[in-house]
């Protein structure tokens, strides 16, 4: 059996579509689901207890924290990491997982496949994970073998990408993670001061993890002053031109509309 844990802020639509998922479609594959809840104030945890979710509050909230804090409560071995946003798909997604595990006692984690790039990138290494910095797990969708875990933690000092510094870690071990011939659909709508955050904390960890030297505050201005010079107004006008062809569209199908 498998148990699934779900890192959650505030995100109790989400949560409680994902929650019926999982209920209807995969309750014979999963025994426990466990909330690591970083201080919810909507009905997140009225939603969790209405599904019998086991319950795991942190207020000091770092990703790589929430992932070990919900493997350290787990009961099983198999541990499906899960986002709010992130909804598995297919009636065997479980039982396939659970029987690749069992076949190969090496395997660390799984990334399920979710993009062309991704299951290009799979076949091409047989489905095994190469470069963990760059393609290890998702940690919004993956499972990972607690027996593993025991022995390579994930660092909760991250602001991001926790996920893949541990595929890496593991892989260097000489531990496998596969991409697995499953898949899953992530959904999210982020507002503009949330997708300036996610762009922040990605950079940040993607200059902590291979240990590049983040750009100098002159280019920094330069960019803006390019940006602001020149990509904008372009971009500006690129609309423009795309505004004023599709009112030519607009025009012409409703003369031909008329005609008939």
């Amino acid at each position: 059996m498998i148990s699934v844990v779900i890192r959650n802020k505030n995100e109790a639509p989400a949560l409680e579509y994902i929650l019926k998922i999982l209920h209807k479609v995969y309750q014979d594959d999963i025994d426990e689901i466990i909330l690591v809840d970083n201080l919810s104030t909507d009905k997140s945890i009225e939603i969790a207890e209405n599904f019998n979710c086991r319950i795991v509050m942190i207020d000091d909230f770092t990703y790589g924290k929430a992932i070990n804090l919900g493997i350290s409560t787990a009961n099983n071995n198999l541990i499906l990491l899960l986002s709010s946003h992130a909804v598995p798909v297919g009636n065997s997604f479980f039982k396939n997982s659970i029987a690749e595990f069992a076949v190969n006692p090496s395997l660390a984690g799984m990334r399920y496949i979710n993009s062309y790039a991704n299951y290009k990138r799979a076949i091409d290494n047989n489905f095994k994970v190469k470069d963990g910095l760059n393609f290890g797990m998702m940690a919004g969708c993956a499972m990972v073998n607690k027996k593993v875990w025991y022995e390579f933690k994930f660092d909760e000092t991250l602001v991001f990408s926790e996920d893949k510094e541990w595929s890496d870690r593991v892989l260097k071990a000489g531990y496998e993670i596969m991409d697995f011939n499953e898949t899953f659909f992530y959904h999210i709508n982020r507002d503009k001061k949330g997708i300036l955050n996610r762009y922040k904390n990605e950079t940040v960890a993607h200059y902590q993890l291979h240990k590049l030297k983040y750009i100098s505050i002159l280019k920094i201005f330069g960019v803006l002053f390019f940006r602001i010079m020149f990509q904008l107004p372009k971009e500006y006008m690129v609309k423009v031109f795309h505004e004023f062809r599709l009112f030519v569209i607009k025009i012409k199908i409703r003369r031909k509309l008329l005609s008939k």
